[in-house]
């Protein structure tokens, strides 16, 4: 029996007695020497890889026995991974999903087996929110929000008074690449913008794939576009490479990212990139480690702990070195 299901048994069992003083919290402690399952998505993206660092070391400290399984955003192999995990009936699971619904029936097994479930950083929809214990990470519909902010802030400084911009998005189907660019359009939507997405390819939060597409989206549509949303730094690295080969000169474009990786850093202080907005791996998998070992000591918190979402320019550019790693 999971050490959390114990915990459980434990408290109904003293409810039940006539005593009228009720367990402590502290009591219930249970995190120290948990077995937690880590199943993430990929660790050859720099964010991914940072995530997964950040969370085992907060996991060390606070005692939690970890193990990691990591599939390259294979939503069937995350499937064959849940049911091992379940398998090996752990204290809790942690989960990036690397689909948005293709992880549902995944989420209903996990539930059905009375294993506590944290899921970090891909958050699916909302309304199965009843198969987890607590999300951490980005809000991405907020994130793609204040990216459509930062991309009217920068044609307003521009003297830019409308255009059409690109959007490079993510691995196709995961829940950051779909609510960031729900986000980014719905604000330029409701905001009654002047700024036309002109269409869209995936970079699959690759530099190398991102450079791709931009290629063929300059080609495409060539002056026309004055901005471009990456929804990540390191793809809005590759747009940058496109526009140069494109003899384009990515300082006079609206460049918008997200994540404050090391490339957005670099590159606003160059002056190629106009902003980001802020989200630190370090903080996403700490987090989770943490809303992990609050569950399984009885601790009640927020069931949504999102990361801030601040736009990030040479401005205040500073703020996203920690997220980075750079001092």
């Amino acid at each position: 029996m999971h050490k959390f299901l114990k915990m459980c048994a434990a408290a109904t069992f003293l409810a039940t007695v006539s005593s009228p003083i009720l367990p402590t919290v502290e009591s219930f402690a249970a995190a120290k020497g948990s077995k937690v399952i880590l199943l993430t998505v990929s660790e050859e993206c720099s964010y991914c890889s940072i995530h997964q660092t950040a969370f085992k070391e907060e996991a060390a400290k606070l005692g939690l026995d970890i193990e990691v399984k990591i599939t390259n955003f294979d939503p069937a192999e995350q499937a064959s991974q849940v049911d091992q995990a379940i398998g090996q009936k752990p204290d809790a699971i942690v989960l990036w999903a690397a689909d948005a619904s293709a992880i549902v029936p995944s989420l209903r097994k996990i539930k059905n087996a009375g294993i506590p479930l944290v899921l970090t950083n891909s958050m699916p929809d909302q309304k199965y929110e009843k198969y987890w214990d607590v999300f951490t990470g980005p809000n991405d519909t907020g994130n793609g929000e204040s990216a459509a902010k930062a991309m009217e802030q920068g044609f307003k400084e521009r003297g830019i008074e409308s255009g059409d911009v690109f959007v490079i998005v993510g691995q196709p189907g995961t829940p950051p690449q779909i609510q960031r660019l729900d986000g980014f359009s719905k604000t330029l939507e409701a905001n009654k913008s002047p700024i036309k997405i002109a269409g869209s390819q995936p970079g699959n939060w690759d530099q190398t794939k991102a450079t791709e597409a931009a290629s063929s989206l300059f080609t495409q549509y060539g002056d026309k576009i004055k901005g471009v949303y990456a929804q990540a730094d390191n793809m809005l690295a590759g747009v940058i490479v496109a526009a140069q080969r494109a003899n384009i000169d990515p300082a006079k474009l609206v460049l918008v990212g997200s994540n404050c990786s090391i490339e957005g850093i670099t590159a606003i202080e160059a002056g190629t990139q106009y902003a980001s907005v802020l989200q630190s791996p370090i903080d996403d998998g700490q987090y989770a480690a943490k809303a992990v070992a609050d569950v399984l000591d009885g601790k009640m918190g927020e069931k949504t702990r999102y990361l801030p979402h601040e736009v990030i320019t040479k401005a205040n550019v500073k703020d996203c070195y920690a997220a980075a790693g750079k001092k």
